[in-house]
């Protein structure tokens, strides 16, 4: 059944779609860094006693309405993830014990911006 929208209304309803847009897509970047692992894209779990303190760490902030960040605050997280601001016991190369992806969290968020996002887009279209 089709939706009867006035011409002045039109704006306002895409605003708010794209404002679900962006919530939904934020959470659902947070989601899968939080459950996926190695070898696939996703946050690796040391299989030291305690491990998956980086991957619990993922956090979500959308406190503007076109603006969804997730991000990760523990000390370690950028020479895990990126390979960058090595500790001197990593002599300037970056590794990895469980098979982690190199600068992960941008070619999930990529993989989701393609696979996702237009399922995303069709379904609150939808008004689901």
């Amino acid at each position: 059944m089709a939706r009867n929208i006035k011409l002045n209304e039109i704006g306002d309803l895409f605003d708010d779609q794209i404002q679900t847009l962006v919530k939904r897509t934020t959470l659902k970047w947070q989601f899968e860094l939080q459950t996926r692992q190695p070898p696939s894209l996703g946050t690796p779990v040391s299989p030291d006693p305690g491990g998956g303190v980086l991957r619990q760490s993922w956090q979500v902030n959308i406190s503007e309405p076109y603006t969804g960040r997730v991000f990760n605050n523990m000390e370690y997280a950028e020479p895990v993830m990126y390979g960058t601001n090595l500790p001197p016991s990593w002599k300037g190369q970056w590794r990895t014990r469980v098979g982690a992806i190199k600068e992960f969290p941008d070619l999930l968020g990529k993989e989701i911006a393609v696979k996702d996002v237009p399922k995303l887009i069709r379904a609150i279209s939808r008004g689901n």
